[in-house]
Protein backbone atom coordinates (compact mmCIF):
# COMPACT_ATOMS: atom_id res chain seq x y z
CA UNK A 1 0.00 0.00 0.00
CA UNK A 2 1.09 3.54 -0.93
CA UNK A 3 1.04 6.46 0.81
CA UNK A 4 -1.46 7.91 -1.38
CA UNK A 5 -3.95 5.11 -1.32
CA UNK A 6 -6.75 3.82 0.50
CA UNK A 7 -6.41 0.69 2.80
CA UNK A 8 -8.23 -2.47 0.72
CA UNK A 9 -11.04 -3.76 2.67
CA UNK A 10 -12.96 -6.55 0.67
CA UNK A 11 -15.41 -8.95 2.22
CA UNK A 12 -15.78 -12.44 0.00
CA UNK A 13 -18.12 -14.79 0.00
CA UNK A 14 -18.29 -18.97 -1.01
CA UNK A 15 -21.11 -20.54 -1.43
CA UNK A 16 -22.16 -23.54 -2.87
CA UNK A 17 -25.71 -22.93 -4.17
CA UNK A 18 -27.04 -26.18 -4.97
CA UNK A 19 -27.81 -26.94 -8.69
CA UNK A 20 -31.55 -26.83 -9.29
CA UNK A 21 -32.07 -30.57 -9.34
CA UNK A 22 -35.26 -29.52 -8.87
CA UNK A 23 -35.48 -30.16 -4.94
CA UNK A 24 -38.92 -30.85 -3.21
CA UNK A 25 -40.85 -27.98 -0.95
CA UNK A 26 -38.56 -25.29 0.31
CA UNK A 27 -35.33 -26.54 -1.13
CA UNK A 28 -36.38 -26.07 -4.88
CA UNK A 29 -34.47 -23.02 -6.48
CA UNK A 30 -37.59 -21.09 -7.30
CA UNK A 31 -37.96 -20.78 -3.55
CA UNK A 32 -34.61 -20.34 -2.71
CA UNK A 33 -33.48 -18.34 -5.08
CA UNK A 34 -34.86 -14.81 -3.15
CA UNK A 35 -33.23 -16.01 0.46
CA UNK A 36 -29.69 -16.47 -1.55
CA UNK A 37 -30.59 -12.89 -3.16
CA UNK A 38 -31.49 -12.32 0.21
CA UNK A 39 -28.31 -13.09 1.97
CA UNK A 40 -26.12 -11.00 -0.73
CA UNK A 41 -27.57 -8.01 -0.37
CA UNK A 42 -27.22 -8.34 3.66
CA UNK A 43 -23.57 -9.24 3.18
CA UNK A 44 -22.74 -6.52 0.39
CA UNK A 45 -19.87 -8.50 -0.57
CA UNK A 46 -16.99 -7.98 -3.36
CA UNK A 47 -16.91 -10.85 -4.41
CA UNK A 48 -18.64 -14.27 -4.18
CA UNK A 49 -17.34 -17.72 -5.36
CA UNK A 50 -20.36 -19.96 -6.17
CA UNK A 51 -20.46 -23.41 -7.31
CA UNK A 52 -22.96 -25.67 -8.67
CA UNK A 53 -24.91 -23.00 -10.21
CA UNK A 54 -26.20 -23.27 -13.69
CA UNK A 55 -27.24 -20.88 -16.16
CA UNK A 56 -30.78 -20.11 -15.67
CA UNK A 57 -29.92 -20.10 -12.09
CA UNK A 58 -26.82 -17.60 -12.28
CA UNK A 59 -29.17 -15.33 -14.83
CA UNK A 60 -31.94 -15.63 -11.92
CA UNK A 61 -29.13 -14.18 -8.71
CA UNK A 62 -28.34 -11.49 -12.12
CA UNK A 63 -31.82 -10.41 -12.16
CA UNK A 64 -32.05 -10.00 -7.96
CA UNK A 65 -28.85 -8.55 -7.92
CA UNK A 66 -28.36 -5.60 -10.45
CA UNK A 67 -25.13 -4.22 -8.92
CA UNK A 68 -23.08 -7.40 -9.99
CA UNK A 69 -21.88 -9.05 -12.62
CA UNK A 70 -20.39 -12.77 -13.08
CA UNK A 71 -17.82 -14.69 -15.35
CA UNK A 72 -17.20 -18.03 -15.79
CA UNK A 73 -18.03 -20.71 -18.29
CA UNK A 74 -19.33 -24.28 -17.29
CA UNK A 75 -17.42 -27.47 -16.21
CA UNK A 76 -18.87 -29.59 -19.58
CA UNK A 77 -17.61 -26.49 -22.07
CA UNK A 78 -21.78 -26.82 -23.51
CA UNK A 79 -23.17 -24.11 -21.44
CA UNK A 80 -25.65 -26.71 -19.67
CA UNK A 81 -23.33 -27.76 -17.02
CA UNK A 82 -22.55 -26.17 -13.20
CA UNK A 83 -20.50 -23.02 -13.08
CA UNK A 84 -17.67 -22.14 -10.68
CA UNK A 85 -18.84 -18.25 -11.11
CA UNK A 86 -17.05 -15.44 -9.79
CA UNK A 87 -20.06 -12.49 -9.32
CA UNK A 88 -18.28 -9.04 -8.22
CA UNK A 89 -20.03 -6.06 -7.61
CA UNK A 90 -19.57 -3.73 -10.31
CA UNK A 91 -19.41 -0.50 -8.01
CA UNK A 92 -16.12 -1.27 -6.83
CA UNK A 93 -14.57 -3.68 -9.12
CA UNK A 94 -13.54 -3.97 -12.47
CA UNK A 95 -12.95 -7.28 -13.90
CA UNK A 96 -9.62 -6.91 -16.04
CA UNK A 97 -9.00 -10.84 -17.16
CA UNK A 98 -10.76 -13.77 -16.72
CA UNK A 99 -10.53 -17.78 -17.97
CA UNK A 100 -11.24 -21.17 -17.05
CA UNK A 101 -9.02 -24.15 -16.90
CA UNK A 102 -10.25 -28.13 -16.37
CA UNK A 103 -8.83 -29.98 -13.38
CA UNK A 104 -7.09 -32.57 -15.83
CA UNK A 105 -4.16 -33.86 -17.50
CA UNK A 106 -5.31 -31.33 -20.50
CA UNK A 107 -6.65 -28.39 -18.46
CA UNK A 108 -7.25 -26.02 -21.12
CA UNK A 109 -9.61 -28.27 -22.83
CA UNK A 110 -13.21 -27.56 -21.75
CA UNK A 111 -14.88 -30.43 -20.02
CA UNK A 112 -11.93 -32.40 -20.23
CA UNK A 113 -11.16 -35.92 -18.03
CA UNK A 114 -8.39 -37.48 -17.09
CA UNK A 115 -9.67 -41.52 -16.73
CA UNK A 116 -6.76 -41.83 -14.14
CA UNK A 117 -8.04 -39.27 -11.74
CA UNK A 118 -11.17 -41.23 -10.81
CA UNK A 119 -13.65 -38.08 -11.04
CA UNK A 120 -17.33 -38.93 -12.97
CA UNK A 121 -17.83 -35.62 -13.71
CA UNK A 122 -15.60 -32.75 -15.22
CA UNK A 123 -14.42 -30.63 -12.49
CA UNK A 124 -12.94 -27.25 -13.22
CA UNK A 125 -12.02 -23.18 -11.74
CA UNK A 126 -12.54 -20.37 -12.67
CA UNK A 127 -10.54 -17.20 -12.13
CA UNK A 128 -10.48 -13.07 -12.42
CA UNK A 129 -8.29 -10.64 -11.99
CA UNK A 130 -9.95 -7.41 -10.97
CA UNK A 131 -9.03 -3.73 -9.75
CA UNK A 132 -10.24 -1.92 -6.79
CA UNK A 133 -10.56 1.78 -6.56
CA UNK A 134 -7.97 4.05 -5.02
CA UNK A 135 -5.73 0.39 -4.90
CA UNK A 136 -2.53 -0.15 -6.64
CA UNK A 137 -2.58 -3.74 -6.24
CA UNK A 138 -5.01 -5.80 -7.59
CA UNK A 139 -6.94 -8.54 -7.02
CA UNK A 140 -6.97 -11.91 -8.43
CA UNK A 141 -9.28 -14.41 -7.09
CA UNK A 142 -9.98 -18.47 -8.42
CA UNK A 143 -12.60 -20.28 -7.60
CA UNK A 144 -12.99 -23.88 -7.77
CA UNK A 145 -15.60 -27.58 -6.68
CA UNK A 146 -13.36 -30.13 -6.41
CA UNK A 147 -14.29 -33.92 -6.97
CA UNK A 148 -16.92 -35.36 -4.42
CA UNK A 149 -15.89 -39.37 -4.87
CA UNK A 150 -12.66 -39.19 -6.06
CA UNK A 151 -9.54 -38.84 -3.19
CA UNK A 152 -6.83 -38.73 -6.58
CA UNK A 153 -8.76 -36.20 -8.28
CA UNK A 154 -9.32 -34.02 -5.18
CA UNK A 155 -5.67 -34.12 -4.54
CA UNK A 156 -4.03 -34.12 -8.24
CA UNK A 157 -7.10 -30.96 -8.86
CA UNK A 158 -5.74 -28.80 -5.53
CA UNK A 159 -1.73 -29.13 -7.07
CA UNK A 160 -2.75 -27.85 -10.28
CA UNK A 161 -4.48 -24.88 -8.78
CA UNK A 162 -1.51 -24.21 -6.88
CA UNK A 163 0.78 -24.69 -10.04
CA UNK A 164 -1.73 -22.16 -11.91
CA UNK A 165 -1.90 -19.87 -8.86
CA UNK A 166 1.93 -19.48 -8.23
CA UNK A 167 2.16 -18.20 -11.49
CA UNK A 168 0.72 -14.81 -10.46
CA UNK A 169 2.96 -12.07 -9.77
CA UNK A 170 3.00 -10.84 -6.01
CA UNK A 171 4.32 -7.34 -6.44
CA UNK A 172 1.30 -6.48 -8.45
CA UNK A 173 -1.98 -8.90 -7.02
CA UNK A 174 -3.21 -9.87 -3.77
CA UNK A 175 -4.03 -13.39 -4.29
CA UNK A 176 -7.68 -15.50 -3.06
CA UNK A 177 -8.76 -18.84 -3.34
CA UNK A 178 -12.61 -19.67 -3.11
CA UNK A 179 -14.46 -23.08 -2.83
CA UNK A 180 -16.24 -26.61 -2.24
CA UNK A 181 -13.12 -28.41 -2.06
CA UNK A 182 -14.87 -31.46 -0.51
CA UNK A 183 -12.37 -31.89 1.60
CA UNK A 184 -11.83 -31.18 5.34
CA UNK A 185 -9.53 -29.20 6.83
CA UNK A 186 -6.59 -31.51 7.69
CA UNK A 187 -6.66 -33.40 4.29
CA UNK A 188 -4.10 -33.61 1.75
CA UNK A 189 -6.03 -31.25 -0.64
CA UNK A 190 -6.19 -28.55 1.58
CA UNK A 191 -2.85 -28.92 2.63
CA UNK A 192 -1.50 -29.16 -0.60
CA UNK A 193 -3.18 -25.61 -1.10
CA UNK A 194 -1.78 -23.28 1.75
CA UNK A 195 1.70 -25.43 1.27
CA UNK A 196 4.65 -22.73 2.14
CA UNK A 197 7.26 -24.68 1.00
CA UNK A 198 7.74 -22.37 -2.22
CA UNK A 199 9.40 -18.82 -2.38
CA UNK A 200 5.55 -18.19 -3.68
CA UNK A 201 2.56 -16.51 -2.44
CA UNK A 202 1.94 -18.36 0.80
CA UNK A 203 -1.95 -18.52 1.32
CA UNK A 204 -4.13 -19.13 4.63
CA UNK A 205 -7.44 -20.61 5.59
CA UNK A 206 -9.57 -17.79 6.28
CA UNK A 207 -10.78 -20.44 8.86
CA UNK A 208 -7.73 -21.57 10.25
CA UNK A 209 -8.25 -21.23 13.76
CA UNK A 210 -12.22 -21.59 14.18
CA UNK A 211 -13.06 -24.45 16.13
CA UNK A 212 -14.11 -27.42 13.75
CA UNK A 213 -17.67 -27.57 14.86
CA UNK A 214 -18.05 -23.95 13.89
CA UNK A 215 -16.30 -24.64 10.22
CA UNK A 216 -18.69 -27.28 9.06
CA UNK A 217 -20.95 -26.00 6.41
CA UNK A 218 -22.56 -28.49 4.43
CA UNK A 219 -25.86 -29.46 6.20
CA UNK A 220 -28.27 -31.14 3.79
CA UNK A 221 -31.06 -28.52 4.69
CA UNK A 222 -31.24 -30.18 7.93
CA UNK A 223 -29.41 -27.40 9.21
CA UNK A 224 -27.09 -29.19 11.32
CA UNK A 225 -24.00 -29.21 9.59
CA UNK A 226 -21.70 -32.25 9.18
CA UNK A 227 -18.30 -31.41 7.23
CA UNK A 228 -15.86 -28.27 6.80
CA UNK A 229 -15.31 -28.81 3.00
CA UNK A 230 -16.12 -24.79 2.06
CA UNK A 231 -13.65 -22.24 2.64
CA UNK A 232 -11.69 -18.77 1.58
CA UNK A 233 -7.61 -19.25 1.01
CA UNK A 234 -6.32 -15.75 1.45
CA UNK A 235 -2.97 -13.52 0.77
CA UNK A 236 -0.88 -13.91 3.76
CA UNK A 237 0.04 -10.54 3.29
CA UNK A 238 -3.40 -9.58 4.49
CA UNK A 239 -5.04 -9.32 7.61
CA UNK A 240 -8.23 -11.88 8.08
CA UNK A 241 -10.75 -9.31 9.98
CA UNK A 242 -13.46 -11.56 10.57
CA UNK A 243 -14.90 -14.89 9.09
CA UNK A 244 -18.03 -16.26 10.22
CA UNK A 245 -20.19 -19.41 8.33
CA UNK A 246 -23.84 -18.24 8.65
CA UNK A 247 -26.19 -20.93 9.66
CA UNK A 248 -28.81 -18.80 9.71
CA UNK A 249 -32.22 -19.57 7.83
CA UNK A 250 -32.92 -16.36 5.18
CA UNK A 251 -36.72 -15.57 4.63
CA UNK A 252 -37.49 -18.66 6.66
CA UNK A 253 -35.55 -21.20 4.84
CA UNK A 254 -32.18 -22.78 4.18
CA UNK A 255 -31.02 -20.88 0.86
CA UNK A 256 -28.75 -24.36 0.49
CA UNK A 257 -27.74 -27.33 1.46
CA UNK A 258 -24.30 -25.69 2.28
CA UNK A 259 -24.04 -22.83 5.03
CA UNK A 260 -21.82 -19.46 3.18
CA UNK A 261 -18.65 -18.69 4.43
CA UNK A 262 -18.05 -14.79 4.62
CA UNK A 263 -14.86 -13.19 5.51
CA UNK A 264 -13.43 -9.69 5.32
CA UNK A 265 -10.44 -8.73 4.55
CA UNK A 266 -7.49 -5.52 4.75
CA UNK A 267 -4.28 -5.07 3.97
CA UNK A 268 -2.82 -2.72 6.31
Amino acid sequence: MTKDESPMNIRIITFNIRYDKPDPDNQDWRIRRDAIAALIQEYHPDIIGTQEGKAHQLLDLHRRLPNYQSIGGDRTGTGTGEHCAIFYNQDRLKCLDSSDFYLSDTPDIAGSISPEWGNPVPRMATWAVFSVAQVSQTITCFNTHLDYTSAKARELGARLIRDRMIHCNPDTTYLFLTGDFNAEPDSLPREILSDSSTNSMILHDALAGVELEKQQSIHGFTGEAFAAVDTIYYDSRLRRETVTVDNRKWQGIFPSDHFPVIANFVND
